[in-house]
C-alpha cells in the first residue's frame, strides 16, 4: 500500500510540474507580441534522491523547479553599448541634416548673395550718379546682410532645438531612473521569498535599455541582483534603490546653452552622457556651434574690410559724405552675423554710398572698385569671402555626411544585434504551440497514472 501512495505522490508533483509547463507556455503565446518581454522557461527536474527498494532504485517523479527567463548574458553585455552608440549617432546626424541653410547647392544662400551684391558694385562702378544702381548697390547690401542673419539664426535654432530636446530626455531619463531603483528594490523583496520575478525583471530590463538609449549608462549586475547605472566617467545614476537625478539648466559659458548636470546626495557636478543626449550635446557643441563662429568671423571680417573701403571714399555732391560705414556689425565677432545690416543712413539716402575716392567726383567709381577689389582679398583666416564660406560650409557638410554614415552603419549593427536577441529571447508561436501539446499530453497520461494506481489501492483495500 505504502508504493502505491507513494506513486500518488510522485504523479502529484509531476502533475504539478506538467500543469506549469502549459502555463508558462501559454504564458508565452499571451506575450508573444508584448514589447520587451523575454521568453520564459520552465526547468523540470526528476525529484531526488530516488527511493532504493532492495538493490533497486525508483525514481520519484518530476518537479517544476523554476521558471526562468531566456537570455544570452554575452549578447546582453553588448546591447548597452550599441544601443547608446546607435541613439547618439542618430541624434546627430538629424540634428545636423535639419540645417539645410548650410547647404552650399540651397539657392538664395549666403553664397548667391555675396555673389550678388558684388555684381551690383561692379555695376554701379560703371555709373555711380545712376540713383537706381546705388539703390542697387544698397538693396543687395541688405540681401547679404539678411542672408548672413538668417543661416545664422538658422544655426542658432537647430542649437536651441538640441537644447528642448535634451531638456525632454533628461526628464525621461529621471523617470526611467527611478523605476529601475524602484523595480530593484521589488526584485530583491521578490528573490528573498524564493521567487524568480520574470516580469518585473522584464520591466527592468526595458527600462535599462532605454537609459542606454538615452545616456549612454552601464547597467552593473550586483551580488544581491540589483542593476545599477553608471555614466560616462562612473558617475552613478542609479546605485540599488537609490536614483539620483539628471538637471538641464542653461550654461552662461555656452551662450545660454543647457549643460547636464547630476545631483548625487546634495552635490551637483557636470557630466557628459551618451546616447541621444550625447549626440544632441555632440552636434550643438560641435560642428553647428562650429559652422556659427566660422559666419561670425566671416561676417565681422567682411563688414570690417568693407567698411575701411568704403569710410575712406565720398558719396555724391553736394554732400560728399565720407567716413559712413557701410555695415553695423558688433565690437567683436561673437553674433556678427547674427547683428550684421547695412548703415540706415544708406538704406534713407543711397546718395551717402560712397562710390568716389575724392569729393566732388560724381561720377568716379575709384571707391567702388576697391570695394569690389575686396572681393578677392584675404580675410583674417587667410581667404577670401568665397573661400571663407566654401569653408564653413564644406566643414559643415563633411561632418554631416560623416556622422550619417556613422549612423547608418551603427543602426545596422544594432539591428543585428537585436535580431539576434529576439532570436533567444523572442516567442515562437510553433514552439509554444508545441511545448503546449506536450504538457497537455504528459498531464493526461499523468493523470491516467494516478487513475489507475488510484484503481489498484481500491482493489488491494478491498482484499484487506
Amino acid at each position: 500500500m505504502a508504493d502505491l501512495i507513494q506513486i500518488l505522490n510522485n504523479a502529484a508533483s509531476s502533475l504539478a510540474a506538467a500543469r506549469g509547463a502549459a502555463a508558462t507556455a501559454s504564458n508565452n503565446v499571451q506575450n508573444a507580441n508584448t514589447p520587451g518581454y523575454s521568453r520564459q522557461v520552465a526547468v523540470i527536474e526528476a525529484n531526488l534522491p530516488a527511493d532504493q527498494v532492495g538493490d533497486v532504485y525508483l525514481g520519484q517523479g518530476a518537479s517544476l523547479v523554476q521558471v526562468t527567463q531566456a537570455r544570452d548574458r554575452f549578447l546582453e553585455a553588448q546591447l548597452p553599448a550599441a544601443f547608446a552608440q546607435s541613439a547618439g549617432s542618430s541624434a546627430a546626424s538629424s540634428t545636423l541634416q535639419a540645417v539645410s541653410a548650410l547647404d552650399p547647392q540651397a539657392q538664395g544662400g549666403i553664397g548667391d548673395a555675396l555673389s550678388g551684391f558684388y555684381d551690383a558694385l561692379r555695376q554701379l562702378s560703371q555709373n555711380p550718379s545712376d540713383p537706381s544702381l546705388r539703390q542697387a548697390a544698397v538693396g543687395s547690401a541688405q540681401t547679404l546682410a539678411l542672408s548672413f542673419n538668417s543661416t545664422a539664426s538658422a544655426v542658432e535654432s537647430a542649437r536651441t532645438g538640441a537644447d528642448a530636446k535634451i531638456t525632454a530626455d533628461v526628464s525621461q531619463v529621471n523617470q526611467l531612473a527611478s523605476t529601475v531603483a524602484s523595480l530593484n528594490g521589488q526584485i530583491r523583496a521578490a528573490r528573498a521569498g524564493g521567487g524568480q520575478p520574470n516580469d518585473l525583471l522584464d520591466a527592468r530590463q526595458s527600462a535599462l535599455d532605454q537609459l542606454a538609449q538615452l545616456t549612454g549608462g552601464a547597467p552593473v549586475t550586483t551580488n544581491q541582483g540589483d542593476a545599477s547605472v553608471f555614466l560616462a566617467g562612473g558617475a552613478p545614476l542609479v546605485v540599488g534603490t537609490t536614483a539620483n537625478a539628471l538637471s538641464a539648466a542653461a550654461d552662461p559659458a555656452n551662450g545660454g546653452h543647457v549643460a547636464v548636470t547630476l545631483s548625487v546626495g546634495g552635490a551637483t557636478s557636470a557630466v557628459s552622457p551618451g546616447g541621444e543626449i550625447g549626440g544632441l550635446l555632440s552636434a550643438r557643441d560641435g560642428a553647428l556651434k562650429t559652422a556659427g563662429a566660422g559666419l561670425d568671423q566671416l561676417a565681422f571680417d567682411l563688414a570690417g574690410q568693407l567698411n575701411a573701403v568704403h569710410q575712406a571714399g565720398f558719396g555724391l555732391p553736394p554732400a560728399n559724405a565720407t567716413g559712413n560705414a557701410l555695415f553695423s556689425v558688433g565690437a567683436t565677432a561673437a553674433g556678427a552675423a547674427t547683428q550684421i545690416a547695412v548703415n540706415p543712413a544708406l538704406t534713407a539716402d543711397p546718395s551717402l554710398l560712397a562710390t568716389a575716392a575724392a569729393a566732388n567726383q560724381s561720377g568716379s567709381g575709384a571707391n567702388v572698385l576697391s570695394m569690389v577689389a575686396t572681393g578677392t582679398q584675404p580675410l583674417s583666416t587667410g581667404l577670401d569671402a568665397s573661400g571663407a564660406l566654401a569653408q564653413v560650409t564644406s566643414a559643415f557638410g563633411s561632418a554631416a555626411q560623416g556622422i550619417a554614415a556613422a549612423a547608418e552603419q551603427d543602426a545596422s549593427l544594432t539591428g543585428q544585434l537585436t535580431t539576434m536577441r529576439e532570436s533567444t529571447s523572442g516567442v515562437s508561436i510553433d514552439d509554444e504551440l508545441i511545448a503546449m501539446q506536450k504538457a497537455q499530453t504528459a498531464y493526461q497520461a499523468i493523470a491516467k497514472v494516478i487513475q489507475t494506481s488510484s484503481d489498484m489501492l481500491d482493489t488491494l483495500l478491498q482484499l484487506t
